[in-house]
């Protein structure tokens, strides 16, 4: 799978699971953790508002609204 689709894929695919982890993602996509975190900084930069918590139980998500969950 090319770039240019793995990304509408994982575009869709972000959208629709609404929280998940970078190492979930790149299992599903068959690519390394690091093609995916690149990947997700493009569609960050594409206008995808995503968020990343650290730490257990952390991950990233999508935002439903333009501003940060509260802590």
């Amino acid at each position: 799978m090319g770039k240019p689709r793995r990304l509408i894929e994982l575009m869709m695919a972000v959208n629709r699971k609404r929280k998940f982890t970078v190492k979930e993602l790149a299992e599903a996509f068959g690519v390394s953790t690091r093609t995916m975190l690149r990947d997700l900084q493009e569609l960050s930069r594409m206008g995808v508002p995503l968020y990343s918590q650290v730490g257990a139980g952390g991950g990233y998500q999508v935002l439903t609204e333009r501003s940060l969950p509260r802590r």
